[in-house]
């Protein structure tokens, strides 16, 4: 067979191929329906574009809104009252132990700010109470220090490979304030407590 005739052969065997494919597509009206997707769009509500009565020099507005909206306070019946009487009312303190605001001010003026380190971090220390290798032990020691009155907690720390945990009380900003928390603690629980810079 000539080689001619071979290749008009195949180029009708792929025009037959491809018109059985795409005929159906092309000239087939397809059977699906598509819904018409309406959107309904609701008009606009009604805006009541008056423009409102300016308020008076407190703030309030006069007329029929206002009137409507007052509340009768006439009928209602108090119970009698001494105001002339001198005694303070209840909850407040007296007028004698009252600070003065000047006063207030001095005492404001005179409490020493925090010192700062150079990353701008207040300087504070805490009392280290003990160190110990078992959680369980150490959060018992701190319940005991809450218990007495000390603002005690447990910091998790990590020596070489074992992990610690470290009692401790505070944090102050002087370690003056520690000296007798100190004294305390260490007579109390028989420790040898040391006075440590607080890092959070």
């Amino acid at each position: 067979m000539d080689n001619l005739v071979k290749q008009r052969l195949v180029g009708a065997l792929i025009l037959v191929a491809l018109a059985v494919v795409f005929w159906p597509i092309i000239f087939v009206p397809g059977t699906e329906q598509v819904d018409d997707l309406r959107v309904v769009v609701p008009q606009a509500p009604p805006v009541d574009l008056t423009p409102l009565p300016e308020p008076d020099s407190l703030g309030l507005r006069s007329g029929q809104e206002a009137a409507a909206q007052s509340v009768e306070v006439q009928d209602v019946a108090f119970p009698d009252v001494d105001v002339s009487s001198d005694v303070e009312p209840a909850g407040l303190p007296a007028s004698a132990d009252t600070m003065p605001v000047a006063e207030l001010d001095d005492a404001r003026d005179r409490l020493e700010s925090p010192a700062m380190d150079e990353d701008g971090l207040p300087i504070a220390y805490s009392l280290q109470v003990a160190t110990m290798g078992d959680k369980a032990r150490a959060e018992s020691l701190r319940d005991e220090l809450v218990s007495a009155g000390y603002k005690g907690y447990v910091k998790r720390m990590r020596r070489d490979d074992r992990v610690l945990y470290r009692v401790l009380v505070g944090p102050r900003y002087s370690k003056d304030e520690l000296l007798p928390v100190k004294s305390a603690v260490d007579k109390t629980w028989r420790v040898e407590s040391l006075i440590i810079r607080y890092l959070p």
